[in-house]
Formats: C-alpha cells, sequence, structure tokens
C-alpha cells in the first residue's frame, strides 16, 4: 500500500509494441536514493512538460524509454492521468511498493490510501521518442443517488453494479446514455406496471443508449459493465427526446408514395399497408440515429429484408413490385433497440415481365 513518503524505488516501467496492447515489464536498476538521483515530481492539476530522448531511462526488455515521476495522492481521490503532444505512448500508475494500478494513454484511478504513488510515460516502442505533457486531476462525482432529468450524474463503477434513482414526472418521450472511456457500459431500467429495457451498444462506441416512452413514475436505472467487470468513471444523462418537424408520429396505417413519416420503435415491429395500383419500382429507407434499423416487406408473393443497405446502421429496400396490398414492417435488428426512425418511401411506374 503507499504509505512511503522514500522514493527509493526498484523501477518497474511500462513496456509494449504498440498502443492499445500493453504490459507492464520489469526494468532491474540497482536502488537508488532521492540523494543518489531526484526524482522529478509531478502535482495534480498543473501540467507538466518532458520529453523522451535517447538519454531517458532504458525499458530492457523493449528497448522503449521512459521518464519516471512521484505523486502524492489522497485516499478516495479519483485521479485522471492523461499524455498529450508528439509522443506516441502511454501512462503506468503504481503504488510505492511497485504494484502495477493501471496503464493506459489515458488513466482513471481511484486511490485506496494516501500517500506517495510513481507515473511512468513510456514510448510506445522503441522508436518512439519526442515531447509530451502530463495533464492531472481529480474527477469530482456526483454525490446523490438519484439522476436528475437534464443534468449529468457522473460516478465510479467499481466491478459490482450500481443502482440509481430516476423520478419521472411527466409522461413522454425520453431518452437515457450511459457513457464511458474506461469499460463497456451496460444500461438497464425497472419502472411501474413492469416495465423493464436494457440496452448495451446502440450509443455507438460501446456506450449504451435507451430511448423510449415513460409514464410517470419511479424508475430504477442499473449501470455496470457488459461483462461485470469493468472499472472506472461513467455518466449518466436523462433527457426529453425531441420529435422532427411537427412533433407527431405514425406508428402504423398507410404509406403514401414518394412520402415519409416518423414513428417510435420500442421493441416491437411496426406494421404499415403499402397500396399499389401499378407496377412500380419501390424504394423504402428507414432511418434512426436511436437504434439499428430493419426493414421488411411481403406480399405478393413478394418477402424481401434490409438490415443496413442505406449505410451505417440505416435500411433500404428497393424491390419491383406488381399491384396489390403489400406488408411493410418497421423494426430494430435487435428487439432491445428503442427510438425514433424516419420511414422515407419512393414510387416510380415501371414494366415488370409477367413471370414476376
Amino acid at each position: 500500500m503507499a504509505k512511503s513518503a522514500s522514493l527509493a524505488f526498484e523501477l518497474v516501467a511500462l513496456g509494449g509494441a504498440a498502443v492499445g496492447f500493453l504490459a507492464a515489464q520489469v526494468i532491474p536498476l540497482q536502488l537508488q536514493t532521492a540523494e543518489d538521483k531526484p526524482t522529478k515530481r509531478l502535482i495534480l492539476a498543473e501540467p507538466l512538460r518532458g520529453e523522451i530522448t535517447l538519454a531517458s531511462e532504458l525499458n530492457g526488455n523493449d528497448g522503449s524509454r521512459f521518464v519516471r515521476y512521484a505523486i502524492s495522492l489522497e485516499e478516495d481521490e479519483i485521479v485522471e492521468i492523461s499524455l498529450d503532444g508528439a509522443l506516441e505512448g502511454v501512462v503506468a500508475l503504481y503504488d510505492d511498493q511497485l504494484q502495477l494500478l493501471d496503464n493506459a494513454p489515458v488513466v482513471r484511478h481511484r486511490i485506496e490510501e494516501s500517500g506517495d504513488y510513481v507515473v511512468v510515460v513510456s514510448g510506445a516502442d522503441a522508436y518512439s521518442y519526442g515531447p509530451f505533457t502530463i495533464d492531472s486531476r481529480s474527477v469530482e462525482l456526483t454525490d446523490a443517488d438519484t439522476v436528475i432529468i437534464g443534468e449529468s450524474f457522473d460516478s465510479w463503477l467499481q466491478g459490482d453494479a450500481d443502482e440509481i434513482a430516476l423520478n419521472i414526472e411527466e409522461a413522454g418521450l425520453y431518452q437515457l446514455e450511459m457513457r464511458s472511456d474506461d469499460f463497456d457500459p451496460y444500461l438497464a431500467i425497472e419502472g411501474p406496471n413492469g416495465y423493464t429495457r436494457e440496452d448495451d451498444d446502440s450509443a455507438g462506441d460501446l456506450d449504451a443508449r435507451i430511448a423510449d416512452f415513460f409514464e410517470a413514475g419511479e424508475y430504477t436505472l442499473t449501470a455496470r459493465s457488459a461483462y461485470d467487470d469493468g472499472n472506472g468513471v461513467y455518466t449518466l444523462l436523462v433527457a426529453p427526446h425531441e420529435l422532427p418537424g411537427d412533433g407527431e408520429l405514425r406508428n402504423d396505417g398507410s404509406l403514401t408514395a414518394d412520402g415519409s413519416l416518423s414513428g417510435w420503435y420500442s421493441g416491437e415491429p411496426l406494421i404499415y399497408q403499402l397500396e399499389l395500383a401499378e407496377s412500380s419500382l419501390v424504394t423504402i429507407e428507414m432511418r434512426s440515429a436511436d437504434f439499428d434499423t430493419l426493414i421488411e416487406i411481403s406480399g405478393q408473393g413478394v418477402a424481401a429484408s434490409d438490415d443496413d443497405g442505406a449505410g451505417g446502421t440505416d435500411s433500404r429496400l428497393q424491390e419491383q413490385l406488381l399491384p396489390g396490398t403489400y406488408t411493410v414492417s418497421a423494426s430494430g435488428f435487435s428487439a432491445t433497440g428503442s427510438g425514433l426512425f424516419e420511414l422515407n418511401i419512393e414510387m416510380e411506374p415501371t414494366e415488370i415481365p409477367p413471370q414476376l
């Protein structure tokens, strides 16, 4: 544990072939006292500039160079240490017993005991040199167990799931997001009348998003990592979900030629009817910023579907169809997705061979 004020370390430094694939490696050095070789000190919230050069200490395992700093940290403090500048490198944090606590381009860690710690800045490989800046700060967390609509809720996950209360006073459409740079977030919600939903990656970049219509009442959010092993800072944000145009939604009914509509998907496919008076080339696009879309059409011997044909996670179908009635189903690739979508329809009269 970090108790000692002495800075006599047999240095353990960070090595690895590339940023993103990190491993702690031991570099055997003779014990050095503060009198033998002064140790540079990093002060929290004060940027510090440095440089990796040929004169920097050598990692004998992979040939990379490194510099080390002492830093004093307080119990229960959550620190963030990041690296900026021309150097392609990583940061490692150790306690004074040379136990590796974390290593990454950006390190975030909850301090268990007050004392002196060691920060090591290392080049990514034997060819990484250059100037850098170390930025450090104490991360302020939300001192509450209830998330307020429209306000950011910042907390720390330590393996186990967190449960946070949410009070929705007015029924309506809301979007819930859980984001983290430290782990893969997983968000679940339970509420009145047995309501329950959960999500893993709908917000992109492994972040979680749940967008749905919520009745007024008391809800419980469960924030965890996707594999129940995450540690680090995360942010929750609950906000009303604004609707485009006139704010009207249409979740069923007839589709019209060369028209568009907005709908709301919440786990169950939405069914629309398409009437064709003449043979037509029909193009249907389904787009959403909230979830991965899936569009299907059936009828008159036709059955077709598409997931990502419009690019990204949006859908696009183009079919030559005979006159008649067709069913169009708008849904998500995953039943756990939810949110707003837009459906666009274009029809162009065309001649279709009789065998079709």
